[in-house]
């Protein structure tokens, strides 16, 4: 399913969501900014990070923690308002179950993106490993409502022999937004707005057409089994925990 066969309704939806995207991706480089700023660490590096908000140093961690937050969340609505069955607001779902979900998404993508960075700083290949698998355990929580430990073994055994397919998704999903980050640490030919204003509308896109590539691949990737793996979504009977 992609984005195109959705409702009228949905699209809407999800035209919102890529939009308060746009919003918190820039909250979250503005308030990153600010806490390099008012930390020292800019100038220890003798970088210049702009703009910046009226924030203390403490303020500044605080609007990057709640920016964080936001933006996972929003790609975990997206990622649902895209889905087959999907619904951004819960649909069957009890509050709790759908609040569970989206607490689910935030664990596991800033665990994740942590862990990933260890693994790459440590020995390189189990953080591109975590790197590769993120996407389709953020959607199986997210979307499926799995907990965590279900989500991790379900994707790894979901993606046997599809890998190189995970893989390609991902590097198309991440080669725009990496270039522009190249060049932009290469050349002082943009204004740092204009780099910002840059930066957050290829990201947030980028990450849009992610969560809806990755959807579709999860997707794809359960057809391939049989479709087992969606007719327990949100079941009476499944597991709540993490």
């Amino acid at each position: 399913m992609t984005l195109l066969g959705t409702s009228g309704a949905a699209r809407s939806r999800a035209a919102a969501l890529v939009v308060s995207l746009l919003v918190a991706i820039t909250a979250w480089n503005a308030t990153l900014n600010t806490l390099l700023a008012r930390s020292g660490l800019a100038s220890a590096m003798q970088v210049a990070y702009e703009p910046t908000l009226p924030l203390t140093a403490l303020g500044a961690v605080g609007g990057l923690a709640v920016a964080t937050v936001a933006a996972v969340a929003v790609l975990a609505a997206l990622a649902r308002t895209v889905a087959p069955d999907g619904d951004a607001l819960g649909g069957n779902e009890t509050i709790g179950e759908t609040v569970l979900a989206y607490a689910r998404a935030v664990v596991v993508a800033v665990g994740g993106v942590v862990a990933a960075a260890v693994g790459l700083g440590l020995l390189v290949v189990p953080g591109l490993v975590v790197l590769v698998h993120l996407p389709l355990v953020f959607v199986a929580v997210a979307v499926d409502g799995d907990p965590i430990g279900r989500a991790v073994g379900r994707t790894w055994a979901r993606a046997s022999g599809s890998r190189a397919r995970i893989v390609a998704v991902a590097l198309a999903v991440v080669a725009v937004p990496l270039s522009l980050a190249v060049i932009a640490t290469l050349t002082t030919l943009l204004s740092p707005t204009v780099e910002l204003v840059l930066g957050v509308l290829v990201t947030s896109v980028a990450a849009a057409a992610g969560i809806v590539a990755f959807v579709a691949l999860a997707d794809s990737l359960d057809g391939s089994s049989g479709g087992a793996a969606r007719t327990d979504r949100v079941a009476p009977g499944t597991s709540r925990q993490l």
